[in-house]
């Protein structure tokens, strides 16, 4: 038969080393004691734990007719441990650890489909955490990084500002109408009530055509490739 003890004591520092991680989550560890206890609890047999934790609150309370009788079931429940003991080496020493588990085929299979239950809940409940968390990470950083605002000068020394705004804040482009302006652009509104520049688009020195958004108006300023003359500063 294979070492099964040697395979047992693998197992449990490879447990106990993923559970001493810091590189797994705490939702991870959690599942995983779970299940753990789960099968586990199958072979456990407390019987002598619970009497011995009746006994000393009997002990506590000065119940001697109490102890007396708790005593005697504890010399009984040793009595039964080692002969259920015997029959477990019995076992054990005639039949292989599949054999086992083929004899008893209905029951594992229930066990099987209980913990993946159990794998596939915990490990729901992780994710929506996990991803709950990004989230709130993203919305923090955003919060934390206020939109840029620059001033644009044309040739003629006239300013405007404009904020670098994105998502709805974006569409509403009557935010920046000065901008647009002293750059040459009019603000109009479509039948459907979104605003849009005219012109559209605007040339760069290259001949290619872009779309008039703040960004790309901006970059184009800052890299010389449109609107002759005008300069952008940070705010």
């Amino acid at each position: 038969m294979a070492n099964t003890h040697k395979d047992q004591t693998t197992a449990k520092h490879s447990f106990e080393e993923a559970q001493a991680a810091d590189s797994h989550a705490e939702q991870a560890k959690n599942l995983g004691t779970a299940i753990f206890k789960k099968i586990t609890s199958l072979s456990d047999n407390n019987a002598l734990a619970e009497i011995h934790a009746k006994i000393a609150a009997a002990a506590n309370q000065g119940d001697d007719a109490l102890l007396e009788k708790l005593f005697a079931q504890l010399n009984q429940a040793k009595l039964d441990q080692k002969n259920i003991a015997d029959q477990y080496k019995g076992i054990r020493g005639n039949n292989s650890f599949k054999t086992i588990l083929q004899a008893y085929s209905e029951e594992f299979r229930d066990l099987a489909y209980s913990i993946a239950t159990e794998v596939i809940k915990g490990t729901n409940v992780a994710l929506k955490e996990a991803r709950t968390r990004r989230s709130s990470t993203a919305a923090t950083k955003r919060e934390k990084s206020p939109a840029v605002t620059y001033t644009v000068t044309n040739p003629d020394g006239k300013t405007a500002d404009v904020t670098m705004r994105s998502g709805r804040a974006g569409a509403d482009l009557t935010q920046d109408k000065e901008f647009f302006e002293l750059l040459g652009f009019k603000i109009e509104t479509d039948e459907a009530g979104k605003e849009h520049t005219n012109p559209t688009h605007f040339k760069l020195s290259n001949g290619k055509e872009v779309e008039a958004k703040r960004a790309a108006i901006v970059k184009a300023i800052k890299e010389t490739t449109a609107f002759e003359g005008f300069t952008i500063a940070p705010k």
